[in-house]
C-alpha cells in the first residue's frame, strides 16, 4: 500500500494500526516505532509485497507546510484604504483619516538589509512600528520616531517575573504602556481583536488630543501626520509574537490575505520569523475574518430589504387571482420535486430495539 503524508489507518485485513508514513525529508524518529507490539506484526502492505517509501512513524501527521513567496526587488504592494461612510467625528472616520496615505510601498529586500538592523524597530506603517525589546529601551530612538505607545506581546510568565516591560521607559518619555499577555502563541488568535482595539483606541485618542490642543491654540494641521500617534509593538525578538500581532493587524484594517501580510512585513523588517505554527494561526484568523465579513454583508442586505419594503406604502392593491394560481403551480411543483427525490428509497430504521 503507498502512502505518503496520511494519517493513520487500520489494516483491513489483521485489524491493527498501520503507523504513519512520512518522506525521508520530514521524518522524525518515534522511539515507540520499535517497542509497539504492532511493529512486530505483518503488515498489509508486507502481505501485498508493496515496497513502503518512507520511515514509518507512530506520531500524528504534521499540517500542511504554508508557503510565503518572496516579492523580487521592485514590486510594489498595494494598501487599500479603510473603508468609512460615518461622520467626521466617528472612530470610523478618525481611522480612516489616520490610515491614508498607505496605499503603495515599495519593497526594499535583502540588498538593502543588515544584520544590525533586527536590533531596530521599523516602520511597518506610518503609526505602526515593528522591533524587539531593545528597541523598547532606546530612549532616543523612541523620541525620534515620535513613539507614543510601547505595547509589548509577552508570555504570561514572563508578565509574572516582570522581566519584560515598557512601562517605565513610557514613565520616562510621558507616553502609554500597553501589554498582551499569552500563555502560549496559540492563544495568541484569541489576543489579536484585544491588541488590534488597543492600537485603534490609542490612535484615536492622540487624534483627538492633538485636534483639540490645534483648535485650542489655533495651530493650522497642514498634514494628517501631525495628528497621527505611533505604537511600537515589541517581544523578545521582534519576530514572532509581536509580528504576527502586526500581521493580524494588517489583515483586519486592510482586508488582506495571510501571503500578503507576511510579505509586505517581511519586505520592511527582514528578520521576522512565522514558522508554520504562527503562519497557520495567521490562517485560521484569516478565516474569522471572512466569517465576520460573510455575517457583516447578510445583515447589511437584510438592512437593506428591510429598509425598502417600510418605503413601499403599505396597503395597496390586494392580489390578483393570477397570481394565486401561479404561487399554488410553483408550491405543487416544488412537491413533486421532493418527491421524485425521494422516490425508490427503501426504508431504513438506523437502530432496532432487542427483542424482549
Amino acid at each position: 500500500m503507498h502512502r505518503t503524508e496520511l494519517a493513520a489507518s487500520e489494516s483491513p485485513e489483521i485489524g491493527i494500526p498501520e503507523p504513519y508514513l512520512g518522506s525521508n525529508d520530514s521524518y522524525i524518529p518515534d522511539l515507540h516505532t520499535c517497542t509497539r507490539p504492532e511493529a512486530t506484526m505483518q503488515r498489509t502492505s508486507q502481505q501485498i509485497a508493496a515496497t513502503p517509501t518512507g520511515e514509518y512513524s507512530w506520531r500524528a501527521p504534521s499540517p500542511p507546510h504554508i508557503h510565503i513567496p518572496p516579492f523580487p526587488d521592485g514590486t510594489q504592494i498595494r494598501l487599500p484604504v479603510v473603508a468609512s461612510t460615518g461622520p467626521a467625528h466617528t472612530e470610523e472616520e478618525i481611522l480612516k483619516a489616520i490610515t491614508q496615505g498607505q496605499h503603495i510601498r515599495a519593497v526594499k529586500w535583502i540588498g538593502d538589509w543588515k544584520y544590525e538592523y533586527r536590533r531596530q524597530s521599523q516602520p511597518i506603517l506610518s503609526f505602526l512600528e515593528l522591533g524587539p525589546a531593545s528597541a523598547a529601551r532606546d530612549i532616543e530612538a523612541l523620541k525620534i520616531k515620535g513613539v507614543t505607545m510601547l505595547l509589548v506581546i509577552r508570555n504570561t510568565k514572563t508578565a509574572q517575573a516582570l522581566l519584560l516591560s515598557g512601562e517605565k521607559i513610557a514613565q520616562q518619555l510621558g507616553i502609554e504602556a500597553a501589554s498582551v499577555d499569552v500563555g502560549g502563541n496559540p492563544e495568541l488568535i484569541a489576543a489579536f481583536p484585544r491588541a488590534i482595539d488597543i492600537i485603534n483606541e490609542h490612535l484615536i485618542s492622540i487624534y483627538r488630543q492633538r485636534m483639540e490642543n490645534a483648535q485650542e491654540t489655533g495651530i493650522e494641521i497642514k498634514d494628517v501626520t501631525q495628528l497621527m500617534g505611533k505604537v511600537l509593538v515589541f517581544c523578545e525578538s521582534g519576530n514572532e509574537r509581536s509580528a504576527a500581532v502586526v500581521a493580524a493587524y494588517i489583515m483586519k484594517m486592510y482586508d488582506m490575505t495571510l501571503v500578503t501580510a507576511v510579505q509586505f512585513i517581511q519586505s520592511i523588517r527582514f528578520c521576522v520569523a512565522y514558522d508554520d505554527a504562527l503562519k497557520h494561526l495567521l490562517l485560521a484568523y484569516q478565516d474569522v475574518l471572512q466569517a465576520q465579513k460573510s455575517v457583516a454583508e447578510v445583515q447589511r442586505a437584510e438592512f437593506q430589504e428591510v429598509a425598502v419594503r417600510q418605503a413601499v406604502p403599505s396597503g395597496g392593491e390586494k392580489r390578483g387571482r393570477d397570481e394565486v394560481a401561479d404561487d399554488d403551480i410553483e408550491m405543487d411543483m416544488d412537491h413533486a420535486d421532493d418527491e421524485e427525490r425521494f422516490s425508490g428509497r427503501a426504508r431504513f430504521v438506523p437502530f432496532h430495539d432487542p427483542d424482549i
